[in-house]
């Protein structure tokens, strides 16, 4: 099962409509209520992620079955920026590299910032490096991906290393955050100006479920 891709934008345009589609989705896939809530809980979290990312951006939205998971949300973003914007996000980057990212959506939007301006006087980040990357990604070729599931296996090895007191408040922020909780995974893939976020939940069905 699959909806319509659903075109949305940063002024807002589309988002009311998509997410009463995940409400339709979720009735029609026999989730209850409380997993319909968290559907959409989780398509909110997505729009927003990229909304406090990007200041223009169009996207087109979407919710599918697959036979391993019943309950994907897609939403692929396209994002241009200037090269003068790249610059000022690089320097304020750099600025701020020092403070730690609140929360694991923070986590994931410095991520997404890293991905779009890693470019910087022609270098850029070399093939398979997850450790330039930082925990939970890795790049590609020329595509930057970011892994919940892989974000919590890189912080608990740490954590079995012995590592400073800064894991154990990475372990505290997967456990007080709202999308780590409900989510089985959460994917994002960047390329480019393109942003490709997938947020995957296997939510108990009803009896009468399809």
């Amino acid at each position: 099962m699959k909806t319509s891709k659903i075109k949305v934008n940063s002024r807002g345009y589309g988002m009311e409509y998509a997410l009463d589609e995940v409400e339709d989705f979720s009735r029609l896939m026999g989730f209850d209520e409380r997993s319909a809530r968290r559907a959409r809980l989780l398509a909110e979290e997505t729009m927003s992620m990229v909304r406090a990312i990007v200041d223009e951006f169009s996207a087109s939205f979407w919710m599918e079955s697959t036979p391993e998971c019943n309950c994907e949300l897609h939403l692929q973003a396209e994002a241009p920026m200037d090269y003068d914007k790249k610059q000022e996000l690089i320097s304020a980057s750099t600025q701020q590299r020092n403070e730690a990212s609140v929360g694991i959506m923070g986590k994931i939007k410095d991520f997404i910032e890293d991905s779009m301006y890693n470019m910087r006087d022609g270098a850029s980040v070399a093939v398979g490096d997850s450790q330039a990357m930082g925990m939970g990604g890795v790049v590609i070729a020329d595509i930057y991906m970011w892994s919940l599931q892989q974000y919590r296996q890189d912080v608990q090895e740490q954590k079995e290393k012995g590592d400073d007191e800064a894991i154990d408040g990475l372990l505290d922020e997967l456990e007080k955050s709202i999308v780590a909780n409900i989510a089985d995974d959460v994917k994002v893939s960047v390329k480019g100006n393109s942003i490709e976020m997938i947020i995957r939940k296997n939510f108990p069905l009803n009896r009468d479920g399809q």
